[in-house]
């Protein structure tokens, strides 16, 4: 199945659903990071809902942080969204494996803080932030958008590797607009119990067909079609801006100690190298 989120209008605009699949993203990061199973599983997980929350951004030069700092095996988790649900993500302890006898929510934890980070063009960036309480990361971010943005979401995610192929990874949402009245959110939270296993069901069909099956008789209207792609956005061009705006006596001084300086890209493993001549060249093309 392809990459693809629908979303689409409900109750004559009163209510949004969103399904979204996102499987090959998810496994391109896994990838790229080398992880085990159970770590890809929550990774996969946190990078969906990033991607949910990087689709609505407005203007193409928006980007979102999300930082999932639980007390669990995994350590931080760090993705990273901008509009169009491009994205892309680490974790701290990418060979994380469970035990046969752990909880899965051993993984993330019980106790932590969940901070997204909102860049959109604004004098300060938007900064929300929420618990990390159960560890299952549908809960724990469904809180996040109730409690830090006020809106209540019904969430379901859902992610599953096997042998370190990714069976599926996507969810769904559906959240109130304006006007919504109580008699709609009564009907929107009685047809989201039936994504309790939205692995399974994006497992069986797309995302509209999906919306069409539960949501089809409310006459939903569909917005465009959105690709989730992972994209990192590092480059040694990037890299060597990165090392212009410390200045010429900083970057020299790191050059005589180490030699040469030399960064890591923690979203897609790549490493970029600079010489004396280098850095030479970088600082005369003022």
């Amino acid at each position: 199945m392809k990459d693809v989120m629908n979303k689409a209008l409900l109750f004559n605009g009163k209510a949004m659903v969103t399904v979204w699949s996102m499987a090959h993203a998810a496994q391109e990061g896994a990838r790229l990071h080398g992880m085990a199973d159970d770590a890809a599983n929550v990774y996969g997980r946190v990078l969906a809902v990033t991607a949910y929350m990087a689709a609505g951004l407005k203007s193409e030069s928006d980007k979102l942080t999300v930082i999932l700092e639980g007390d669990g095996k995994l350590g931080r988790i760090v993705t990273c969204g901008e509009a169009g649900a491009k994205v892309r993500g680490y974790v701290s302890n990418p060979l994380t494996v469970l035990r046969p006898s752990e909880d899965p929510s051993a993984l993330v934890g019980k106790e932590g803080v969940i901070s997204v980070i909102k860049d959109m063009g604004m004098e300060q960036p938007y900064r929300g932030y929420g618990k990390v309480v159960k560890g299952d990361v549908t809960s724990d971010f469904a809180g996040y958008f109730l409690l830090s943005e006020q809106t209540p979401t019904a969430l379901a995610l859902d992610c599953k590797f096997k042998g370190g192929k990714c069976l599926m990874c996507g969810g769904a949402a559906a959240v109130p607009l304006p006007g919504c009245g109580e008699e709609y959110l009564v009907v929107l939270e009685d047809i989201m119990r039936n994504f309790t296993d939205i692995g399974s069901a994006l497992e069986e069909g797309s995302p509209k067909e999906l919306i069409e099956r539960h949501f089809g008789h409310f006459d939903p209207v569909y917005l465009p079609e959105i690709t989730p792609v992972y994209r990192c956005t590092c480059s040694r061009e990037r890299t060597a801006g990165m090392i212009k705006a410390i200045g010429k006596k900083e970057a020299m001084s790191i050059l005589a100690e180490c030699g040469s300086i030399d960064v890591h890209c923690e979203f897609c493993g790549k490493n970029y190298s600079f010489n004396a001549q280098d850095i030479d060249k970088l600082f005369k093309e003022d």
